[in-house]
């Protein structure tokens, strides 16, 4: 959960406990309730069947711990409305610490419906940390729209990269062939190996994020800006959207250097009124995503686990030294 999730809980927290004080000591026509056990099952059960709607594809463990944690949080705003009446009011602390826990229906009402809402983001967190392995994929619905795999005979500025030990080049040894294998710019005669969707992790880290259905457009992208994966939902224009990644890293770099900063950006966050384009450096090539403005931070969860699929692909399948000579390309054009 990240820092503005845990303002957004702060802030309404105060909110909740203000408005009980507010209308205090008026019942609103309801009796004084007593503290018992089973009032405090029901509530666990509100609790859980609330966060069930919220996320279905989840487990029992999330969802008996967010819940258990939801009560202890109420439990808390109670005990600060009673802390608030002791001050305001004078009355005894045992006194206002019951009513603010457990008697005054009006506050305790208040605080059991809201409670779930406002740690909504701190359950979906934990319900996407304590998803299995694996399971997470199998149990939701397809993506609206299936990543497009690149079939051998599109441009070759357009497909994945080959793994260097398949690229066919005259002449010289093998170290000599995989020190001249750079990206984008493979000799002519050079032939792609074909990677099905349940080989070409690039394919499967991109379609991963794509799972999230606010999720518009998902694109790996090289130093020169040209694809290696992509997911998109709506069949925007790829092309146009791909060499925003560098241009962006570009125009950091270059804020940066003013200030004597002479470092890349790992990470950029921007927003606009509709959408949210996230760009992630992953080693030596760059994810983008565009997203509905609203997406939950959960993405972030995600992104790291694709940026594990991406670098492991990358660690198997290709060489160091293509990718150091595109960025020593790339440094220098800039």
């Amino acid at each position: 959960m990240d820092k503005n999730s845990r303002r957004l809980i702060l802030l309404f927290s105060l909110i909740l406990v203000v408005i009980p004080i507010v209308i205090f000591p008026n019942r609103l026509g309801l009796p004084l309730a007593g503290g018992s056990a089973v009032n405090m099952l029901y509530e666990f059960l509100f609790y859980g069947f609330v966060y069930f709607l919220f996320r279905r594809e989840t487990t029992l463990a999330a969802l008996m711990v967010s819940s258990a944690l939801t009560l202890v949080y109420r439990m808390a705003l109670g005990a600060a409305f009673g802390l608030a009446i002791i001050i305001m009011y004078g009355l005894g602390s045992s006194v206002s610490f019951s009513l603010g826990m457990t008697k005054y229906l009006p506050g305790v009402i208040l605080h059991v419906i809201a409670a779930p809402f406002i740690m909504r983001p701190f359950y979906l967190s934990l319900a996407e940390q304590m998803m299995p392995a694996g399971k997470e994929k199998t149990s939701r619905a397809e993506p609206a729209s299936k990543p497009v795999i690149y079939p051998n005979n599109i441009p070759t500025k357009y497909q994945a990269y080959p793994a260097v030990n398949e690229i066919a080049v005259g002449g010289g040894t093998a170290n000599d062939r995989r020190e001249e294998a750079v990206p984008n710019s493979v000799r002519a005669g050079a032939q792609a190996s074909a990677y099905t969707a349940d080989e070409n992790q690039f394919e499967r880290a991109v379609a991963y994020l794509g799972e999230l259905n606010a999720v518009q457009m998902a694109l790996l992208v090289d130093e020169e800006g040209l694809l290696l994966a992509r997911y998109d939902r709506n069949g925007d224009d790829v092309e146009m959207w791909a060499p925003l990644a560098i241009m962006l890293r570009q125009a950091c770099r270059d804020l940066l250097e003013r200030f004597e900063h002479k470092e890349s950006a790992e990470r950029i966050d921007l927003s606009t009124h509709r959408i949210r384009v996230i760009l992630r450096r992953i080693e030596h090539v760059n994810l983008m995503i565009l997203a509905d403005r609203d997406i939950d931070e959960t993405i972030h969860i995600r992104i790291a686990q694709a940026a594990d699929m991406v670098r492991k692909y990358m660690s198997e399948r290709y060489s160091p030294a293509m990718f150091a000579r595109a960025e020593e390309r790339y440094v220098s054009n800039s």
